[in-house]
């Protein structure tokens, strides 16, 4: 068992999507030499870790998250060599790598999956979840459950020739996994093993605590439940037990982190999963802030921005699991709109102070920030045109069910159009050339944003005119560029120990406009304060602080220490970082 040092409690993780990074050979899509050439960016940004989305071998059906093999780099992306070199280009800069598990499912083009569909006999039948089908009261052949997949319609797929129907909690391209199968359980300590002998640091597991289901498969006879089937496979009888077999084969004998993925999970469960005495995970995803601007968690259907909702998904997390576990701080990832896109923002007029603003009230959090590509620099929703500029699997599963239910084109296009995954997706917007200087100038796999020209990162640069390069400096001007301000804020919460690791008391939660919380580490103090609203907002400070013993450490508007009052009168989208200085 290797020594745990915990690396990941004062970590920065950036997210990249590889196909829309950088793309070094003009092909329209991005590589791992592209990739390569921007490590010094994501450097200065603070970030000490990054998370690549798959790069591994796959038909793209879900642009990556169906695997044809585990131990391969797509060859879009480059060789094996190209990784070796990422790896210790990374390594060099002081950068962990941390890779995607997709243990759920594979591709159907993985050679297991086909050898399981060429003979009944092959041991690889045993290796995925297939059933006989049964007939309804008409005689008719249908599927062994009534379970729905997540990316809409039947979650089974009956093999050609046969009265038989493979299980895909995702789209049919994605057969799920026997988890039950010890060897199944075998080779994914395997591919875990692999990539941490090349010097891979940690994985991101792909929606975990799905891979255990509730045997015999049955019916979900919930009339009321949209997804039918997740009482019998979301935090299923046998997670807990998957998981510690994966730690003690594999993630144990090496100095790893691993974060989950996680649908919807029981509140129990989700802390025996992090809990530092399980060896399970290291931390989750809690998404739940969210969905706070749309209906029953589905993205497509909008609603008013809830705070309170917002509030409770971002804070409840760090009140439960401080001290038994650890937590993540999330705005974006490859499946979310652009965060300064939502929870009701005017983007044109206030993207600069939303984007910094909902830098401040999430990553001085406790828990581990996760930034995703373009985040940085205040990348906003594109403006598709059609739903032929959108890629995803999922956006046009979606569309094929609002012609099912007779929904008008143009309604469900202008309800897809600010949820789609594909707003994450577009290219990297490095600066006002050609294609956002992606590449060189051919077509790339996913349109581009037109507000390109103005919104890159050149542009944001040009914004400051700091002649200071250390961050940590208090000389150190962000100006008016995003980039720098979480340079400054990246640096500033490295620098104190009571915003890595101190505990979170939460202020006010039922109100609507402001966010506040503090955070306490011996006796030392900060307070946060965020006008979460396009309007002013009077915050009134909490009894326990004395104004003569507060300072201002940190802001995104104008404000001095003179303007600190018992009534704050705060613009829309200031964010307040206060220093307690006892006496």
């Amino acid at each position: 068992m290797a020594v745990k040092t915990n690396w990941y409690k004062d970590a920065v993780v950036y997210q990249i999507y590889p196909l829309s990074y950088m793309d070094s050979n003009n092909d329209g899509i991005g590589d791992i030499p592209g990739i390569i050439s921007k490590l010094d960016y994501i450097k200065d940004l603070g970030a000490t870790a990054i998370w690549f989305s798959p790069l591994y071998d796959s038909p793209w059906k879900d642009y990556g998250y169906d695997i044809a093999d585990y131990k391969s780099i797509h060859p879009a992306f480059g060789t094996m060599e190209d990784f070796d070199r990422l790896v210790a280009e990374c390594h060099k800069r002081g950068l962990r790598i941390m890779m995607d598990a997709v243990f759920n499912h594979t591709s159907n083009e993985h050679p297991w999956f086909k050898a399981a569909l060429a003979d009944k006999s092959s041991p690889y039948r045993d290796y995925y979840i297939i059933r006989e089908g049964r007939k309804d009261k008409d005689g008719e052949l249908i599927p062994p459950t009534n379970w729905t997949s997540s990316f809409t319609g039947p979650a089974w797929e009956r093999i050609l020739g046969t009265d038989e129907f493979y299980l895909h909690l995702f789209a049919p391209e994605q057969p799920d996994l026997n988890w039950e199968n010890p060897k199944v359980r075998e080779e994914m300590a395997g591919v875990l093993k692999f990539w941490l002998d090349k010097g891979v640091d940690g994985f991101r597991f792909d929606v975990f605590n799905m891979i255990s289901k509730v045997y015999p498969l049955r019916d979900d006879k919930n009339p009321l439940r949209f997804q039918k089937g997740t009482p019998f496979y979301v935090d299923g009888p046998r997670m807990h037990e998957f998981l510690q077999e994966l730690n003690d084969k594999a993630l144990s004998l090496y100095d790893t982190y691993t974060v989950g993925e996680s649908y919807i999970p029981d509140e129990e469960h989700a802390h025996r999963y992090i809990n530092e005495e399980s060896g399970e995970l290291d931390t989750i995803f809690d998404f739940e802030h969210l969905t706070s601007d749309n209906a029953f968690g589905l993205k497509m259907i909008p609603k008013p921005f809830n705070l309170r909702q917002f509030k409770r998904g971002l804070i409840d997390p760090q009140l439960k699991y401080h001290g038994s576990g650890w937590n993540t701080l999330v705005l974006e990832n490859h499946d979310q709109a652009r965060s300064v896109s939502r929870f009701g923002i005017n983007t044109k007029k206030y993207r600069y102070e939303a984007a910094t603003f909902l830098a401040m009230i999430t990553f001085l959090g406790w828990g581990t920030p996760f930034i995703y590509q373009g985040e940085e620099i205040g990348m906003t929703n594109t403006k598709f045109k059609s739903r032929k500029e959108m890629k995803d699997p999922v956006t046009h599963f979606i569309f094929e069910m609002t012609e099912e239910l007779h929904i008008p084109e143009r309604l469900a296009f202008r309800m897809m159009r600010g949820a789609a995954r594909d707003n994450a997706r577009t290219p990297m917007q490095w600066d006002s050339s050609y294609n956002a200087g992606f590449n060189m100038g051919a077509k790339p796999w996913q349109c581009m944003n037109p507000d390109y020209k103005t919104i890159n990162v050149e542009a944001d640069l040009a914004k400051s005119n700091t002649t200071v390069t250390d961050p940590a400096d208090p000389a150190f001007d962000p100006g008016k560029s995003i980039y720098r301000f979480y340079q400054k804020l990246l640096a500033l919460r490295k620098s104190e120990k009571t915003l890595l690791y101190g505990n979170t008391i939460e202020y006010y939660p039922d109100d609507r406009q402001v966010i506040s919380y503090s955070r306490c580490y011996g006796d030392k103090r900060f307070l946060i304060v965020g006008n979460f609203s396009g309007v002013r907002a009077d915050f009134i400070m909490p009894g326990d602080f004395e104004l003569d013993e507060l300072t201002i450490r940190m802001t995104n508007r104008d404000r001095t220490d003179a303007e600190v009052e018992e009534i704050m009168h705060m613009k829309p989208y200031e964010a307040i970082l206060f220093e307690e200085n006892k006496k």
